[in-house]
């Protein structure tokens, strides 16, 4: 409802700021895909489809929520921290100091910002996080890491 009148009016909640993105994303990934040949263009285009159909199911879900106002508030201090924490991490995973170390430590400062409380909370999301991440991008999909200075932490 908007202030002052009783009827409902509609902002755009991130959501649908989202699915925007994710649909545009979609779009120009199967745009960028049928240019390829025929064996090399199916999972793309899968891929762009499944980000465009799920941009819209977002879309949609955003535009039933009728919304007085939609808070988007992030302290300076605290994105300048997640900044400096993300440049910390690349400069670490350049440097030669593996990616399991650096990448743990990155989750820990993200789940601390977030305002996740706990430490033992903390520490097994930000290990999963990091298990999940270094199967799924190094060992599945072969991801190359640079070379490190101490192999034995990977």
């Amino acid at each position: 409802m908007s202030e002052g009148s009783g009827n409902p009016t509609f902002r755009p909640h991130s959501d649908v700021w989202v699915g925007v993105s994710l649909m545009a994303i979609g779009g120009y990934g199967a745009w960028l895909a049928s240019g390829f040949d025929a064996l090399s263009r199916t999972y793309p285009i899968a891929l762009s489809v499944s980000l465009i159909v799920l941009g819209a199911l977002l879309v949609a879900k955003g535009a039933r929520q009728r919304l007085e106002t939609v808070p988007f508030k992030i302290s300076g201090q605290a994105a300048l921290f997640a900044t400096l924490t993300l440049a910390a991490w690349i400069i670490a995973l350049t440097s030669g100091l593996g990616y399991l170390l650096p990448t743990f430590v990155m989750q820990l400062v993200f789940l601390l910002l977030c305002g996740v409380s706990g430490y033992r909370k903390i520490i097994l999301i930000a290990a999963t996080i990091t298990a999940v991440s270094y199967l799924a991008f190094i060992v599945g999909l072969g991801v190359r890491l640079p070379a490190t200075l101490m192999p034995w932490i990977l």
